[in-house]
């Protein structure tokens, strides 16, 4: 017998599991304390209540500042997060979910017309007889480690019940209605309803930002990403040309190959920290001339103070984004991109950035009134 200590190894494996299912367990129960307390201390509020479905709660900035939004959106409403389907019926049986808590349930921004846990939250959000609307909703892969067709089976049933199918882009749509689902309405991406009414000149200073992300290394993504390693030579040229990069990290997981790219690069001594909050993206962008970004949603908060984006799409969510603000002539599709394409295109944006600031920003803001119109019908 093969020992590991005093314990045969096979009990030394079954211990261990015993303690990550009681773990898991654990967890799982305070978490759903949590969600109970949070709704009992709003419990007497004369607010109405509405649930939020969204990716919030890990710290990637695009989440965070789509959740931010939909609570912009509904300032007279408190807005509180959905947790997973067993949670929500056990929250039921004490009054604090479905019909009895709730007025509606927003499924938010982000890409969550898929084949991942959202589904699952809807479907219960549903079955508890909650009025379900979405707002501004992408439709397709969430991206890394997810496949890129989608299965739209469930949702058909399920979105016929919606009280309004607002969705980000015209790729959402028309995935949409190609499954038969009517109804549909392009409003834009939710984080556009953070867009700032004016925008201001950039830096006298030539700077651009620049955001860069990688599939986890535990990711079984088997897509090709190699065009991102062009992006050494488009930042060392732009330095030598006297550009200063900002670098944008919108999640932990960007800061590891944003330094690694900047030190590759030759730029020293710029600490890269995971940017908290919108408002601080916004004051950090805003005065760059463009953005080199691979992140959607660093796209999508730069256009949100006029600055252009050059986006390397990873996932069809990243044009469908593009499209809606008539700037798909400035995404390129890393799986089919052409070798010194991406550095041709900057060199391109470079030069014609300060052209399209003021479209880019006064599209943005024709979104965010969309959005808030959009709301009230809602209301």
């Amino acid at each position: 017998m093969f020992l590991f200590g005093d314990e045969p190894l096979v009990q030394k494996k079954k211990t261990h599991l015993m303690a990550s299912s009681l773990s898991t367990i654990v967890n799982a129960l305070s978490e759903t304390v949590a969600l109970a307390d949070q709704r009992l201390d709003r419990r007497w509020r004369p607010r109405h209540r509405v649930g939020y479905i969204g990716g919030q709660g890990d710290a990637n900035l695009g989440d965070e500042a789509m959740f931010m939004a939909a609570k912009q959106l509904l300032p007279e409403k408190d807005i509180l997060p959905i947790g997973f389907p067993r949670q929500e019926r056990r929250l039921e049986k004490g009054g604090l979910s479905g019909r009895r808590y709730f007025e509606s349930i927003v499924l938010g921004g982000g890409t969550l017309i898929n084949d991942y846990v959202w589904k699952e939250r809807v479907q219960t959000a549903i079955q508890q007889g909650v009025p379900v609307w979405s707002l501004g909703t992408g439709v397709g892969s969430c991206g890394f480690g997810h496949a890129e067709a989608i299965d739209l089976a469930k949702w058909k049933p399920m979105l016929a019940d919606f009280a309004g199918i607002g969705v980000r882009g015209p790729l959402s749509q028309a995935t949409l209605c190609a499954a038969g689902i009517e109804n549909v309405e392009v409003i834009g991406d939710l984080a556009l309803s953070l867009s700032r009414d004016r925008g201001e000149a950039p830096s006298p200073s030539p700077c651009f930002a620049l955001n860069t992300m990688l599939p986890p290394s535990h990711n079984q993504d088997t897509g090709d990403y190699s065009a991102l390693a062009e992006l050494e030579s488009v930042v060392s040229e732009l330095c030598q040309r006297g550009w200063h990069p900002v670098p944008i990290a919108m999640h932990r997981a960007d800061v590891e190959p944003l330094t690694r790219l900047l030190q590759k690069t030759g730029v020293e001594n710029i600490a890269i920290e995971v940017i908290p909050d919108a408002e601080t993206f916004f004051r950090r962008v805003a005065p760059c001339h463009f953005t080199l970004a691979v992140r959607l949603h660093t796209a999508v908060l730069s256009c949100c103070v006029g600055v252009p984006p050059l986006l390397l799409g990873y996932r069809a969510k990243c044009l469908d984004f593009m499209q809606s603000m008539e700037l798909e002539e400035w995404h390129l599709t890393l799986e089919t991109v052409t070798p010194g394409e991406i550095s041709a295109k900057t060199r391109e944006l470079a030069r014609q950035s300060g052209q399209l600031r003021s479209a880019v920003l006064e599209s943005a803001c024709l979104w965010k009134q969309k959005i808030a119109a959009y709301v009230q019908k809602r209301l």
